[in-house]
């Protein structure tokens, strides 16, 4: 009801609209022609004056011609009789009667052609305004045309004004028959979706349980192969030594990962440099550090020497990885770049540019297609490594200090979870290139490393610096384990915390040096070492062969026994 009368208030206004448009042009005319009336009414008082004048000049004229007619018939006589003093007296005074007379007849003339000038000037003005005046007619008489013209597409539009409402009418009618069954759509649409989350978390729960069961399996398969493996070595030093007797120390045989207990070598890997980055490859074989000299280093992780230095970048290196297929290696640099290497030439295949601010986290996909990358200006980046090409870009709210894939990670799909300055944690879908979770609230100060739990996909480690650890569900997107104590601190906003091979223990290290170990799955603290750095420790890695290092901000890489 309010459309109609808001569309008949409408149909008022537009009816009213062409009088009111004729209406404005008549005053106009009015306002045109208002300024030449004075012009009009003085050239017709000029030209009656001039019609006066003319008749004074012409009675003056006939009264001239008969007093020269006197005149010549006085001198004719004065001729004929001789003249006489009386005779010349009243010439003399006829004479000095006719000189005003002749004088004023001059005066009038020049008057006469003052008026005409006039009476020209005043007549070309006429015509102008006659000319202005005919090109206001033509103008009235085509907006007047143009007013039709309105008119009639006015009416047009009543009439389609007029076929919508009812339109509309019948539709609002439509949907008042049609909210019923909307209405009980969505109270179905709600109980089936309660029915597919329950049905997700008796899935969770049952992969959870596959999962459980499959880590112990193993777990123990692994004990299994190192206990063999353990005995036969045993066997063949008693075979060796006879019957000596074999004497070991405590935690000298394990199964599975260990917990170190000092330092087994200490290098300086970057002199008078900074140090940033640290990561193992696939095998746990080979490491390979980044720093503020510019320059990446590959490292055997067991007997600490330096295997190659690859050259390139232009600032410092903040984030280093291997592909899992062994062949590439990247750092991320603070010029904006990310460099590829292929490690059987030591050249850079690729350099990957399109981040505006410093780029702190860099890694390959489980694929080794891939390359994500993230930084201070806010954006995640995904790179086909053969391309050498941007892939895709995700837009987050904060600016991102680490990231990570899933195992599944790469073309066909998977998630990359990135962490970030504002404490929180977001997923994101990579088939679809699609914002998928944000998980926050866990920590009140920035998220400074992620990694996903090596035996258990679902899981991720997140460390802060609000000085403690969490383990993450990202399924249920939920802590599971918190880890903290009073003697870590954690001192970078990019400090890279480890999970053992095995998914046993947690580490990190503090801003005073030293290492924090917990149990990974109950978050009770362990033990902490602090021997072996002399700074702030900026990022920890486990191994697959169970090495265990650490880089600290001063120069030092240490390998732990």
């Amino acid at each position: 009801t309010k459309s109609m009368a808001a569309a008949g208030a409408g149909k008022g206004r537009a009816g009213a609209g062409p009088s009111s448009c004729f209406a404005q042009l008549q005053r106009r005319n009015c306002e045109q022609q208002r300024p030449f009336q004075e012009l009009i009414a003085s050239r017709t008082a000029l030209l009656q004056h001039n019609c006066t004048l003319k008749e004074d000049i012409q009675r003056g004229r006939n009264e001239l011609n008969i007093q020269t007619a006197e005149l010549s018939e006085l001198r004719e006589s004065l001729s004929a009789n001789g003249g006489g003093p009386g005779r010349c007296t009243k010439c003399a005074a006829m004479q000095d009667e006719l000189l005003p007379l002749l004088r004023g007849k001059a005066a009038d003339t020049q008057q006469m052609l003052s008026l005409g000038q006039t009476v020209k000037d005043m007549q070309a003005a006429a015509d102008k305004t006659r000319v202005e005046l005919q090109a206001a007619h033509r103008s009235i008489k085509e907006q007047g045309l143009e007013l039709k013209q309105s008119q009639e597409k006015m009416n047009d539009m009543e009439r389609t004004l007029e076929v919508s409402m009812n339109e509309c009418g019948a539709r609002l009618l439509e949907i008042d028959r049609l909210r019923p069954a909307v209405s009980k759509l969505q109270v179905e649409n709600a109980e089936l979706v309660r029915q597919i989350m329950e049905m997700k978390e008796k899935e969770a729960d049952k992969y959870n349980e596959i999962h459980s069961m499959q880590q112990e399996a193993d777990r123990q398969k692994r004990s299994a192969e190192l206990l063999a493996k353990a005995t036969t070595s045993s066997q063949q030093r008693l075979s060796e030594d006879g019957e000596a007797a074999v004497t070991q120390r405590e935690g000298s045989l394990s199964f599975g990962s260990h917990v170190p207990t000092a330092p087994r070598l200490s290098v300086v890997a970057h002199a008078r440099s900074e140090v940033h980055a640290l990561a193992h490859n696939a095998s746990g074989q080979m490491m390979i550090t980044g720093s503020d000299d510019r320059i990446v280093k590959l490292w055997d992780s067991r007997s600490g020497l330096c295997l190659a230095s690859l050259e390139g970048a232009v600032k410092a290196v903040m984030a280093v990885d291997f592909s899992k297929d062994g062949n590439l290696a990247l750092g991320a640099s603070g010029d904006l770049a990310i460099r590829i290497w292929t490690l059987q030439t030591q050249r850079i295949s690729h350099t990957l540019t399109g981040h505006t601010a410093k780029m702190y986290t860099a890694g390959f996909t489980p694929d080794s297609r891939q390359v994500y990358s993230g930084g201070y200006d806010r954006m995640l980046k995904l790179w086909d490594v053969s391309k050498g090409l941007v892939a895709s870009t995700l837009h987050c709210s904060s600016s991102c200090n680490d990231a990570c894939v899933t195992p599944d990670a790469g073309v066909a799909g998977g998630t990359l979870i990135s962490v970030h300055l504002d404490a929180s944690l977001r997923l994101w879908d990579l088939r679809t290139g699609d914002f998928a979770h944000e998980v926050s609230g866990m920590h009140t100060q920035p998220i400074t490393s992620v990694m996903v739990h090596p035996t258990d996909e679902r899981l991720v480690l997140v460390n802060s610096r609000d000085d403690s650890l969490s383990m993450i569900d990202i399924r249920k997107y939920q802590r599971v384990v918190h880890y903290k104590h009073q003697d870590y601190k954690n001192g970078v906003n990019w400090n890279r915390a480890a999970v053992s091979p095995d998914g046993a223990f947690v580490v990190a290290g503090g801003k005073s040096g030293d290492l924090t170990f917990w149990n990974a799955l109950d978050g009770s603290h362990l033990s902490t070492l602090k021997t072996g750095h002399t700074s702030a420790v900026v990022g920890c890695s486990w191994g697959a062969n169970d090495q265990l290092a650490s880089v600290e901000k001063e120069h030092r890489l240490v390998l732990w026994d």
